[in-house]
Parts: structure tokens; C-alpha cells; sequence
């Protein structure tokens, strides 16, 4: 599917050994690439004997190259969606009543508990 590049590890130390590493990680591709349908069952099965009998990694070359391109990014994470247009302010939001309440609320203790804190210091 595609060509390596001279840069790649395949191509460029091909007289390397293969390392279990490099068998379990084109075992992995290999059925991926099968499962999600983007090779076909001969092509499977050809790749898997490659990378079991293969001794260097320059054996492996043909395997790669049938094999999909990997995606080398991740898609980043937007954050939530909007539904105001760009460059729009959004409404302004209000605190629904009953938190409102609440904030009140805690907001007068806490200052009742201040108050008798410092009469207790005082005296």
C-alpha cells in the first residue's frame, strides 16, 4: 500500500535481528488492518508467516508496505461545543434560585460564626 522510506527502521538497519517486540507489533497491525477489512484474508495470512520466519527486519519490508499507514496523531479534544456563533457573546447565566439561596445562605453563617469567633477573643 505504501513505499518505506529510506528513514524507516525496516529499511534502514534491515540487517538488525527481528526482536519479539517488532513480531508482536506487525502481529498486531497485521489484524487490525484484517478486522477492520483493509487487507484481504491471503494477504493476512502471507504477512504472518513473513513476520514469524523472518529473521532480519529488511524481511520485513514487503509485509510493512502492504500494511496501512499508521495515523502518527491524535485528534484533540475541542472541549464542549457552543451554540452561540463565533465571535458572539454568549447570554449572560444566571444561578438557578435555589442555589442563589444556598450561597446566601452559607454566606450569612459564615459570617455569623466570624462574629461570635471575634466576641469570644475580645472577652
Amino acid at each position: 500500500m505504501n513505499e518505506l522510506p529510506p528513514s524507516s527502521r525496516y529499511v534502514a538497519r534491515a540487517a538488525e535481528p527481528v526482536t519479539d517486540a517488532d513480531r508482536s507489533d506487525l502481529n498486531t497491525r497485521l489484524n487490525d488492518a484484517y478486522s477492520e477489512g483493509k487487507i484481504d484474508e491471503p494477504t493476512f495470512r502471507e504477512g504472518l508467516d513473513s513476520v514469524y520466519s523472518a529473521v532480519t527486519l529488511g524481511e520485513l519490508v514487503p509485509v510493512v508496505e502492504r500494511l496501512p499507514a499508521r495515523k502518527t496523531y491524535t485528534d484533540p479534544d475541542l472541549g464542549p461545543q457552543s451554540d452561540v456563533a463565533p465571535g458572539e457573546l454568549a447570554p449572560h447565566r444566571t444561578l438557578a434560585p435555589s442555589t442563589t439561596l444556598w450561597m446566601a445562605v452559607g454566606g450569612g453563617a459564615l459570617v455569623l460564626v466570624l462574629l461570635i469567633l471575634a466576641v469570644i477573643l475580645v472577652f
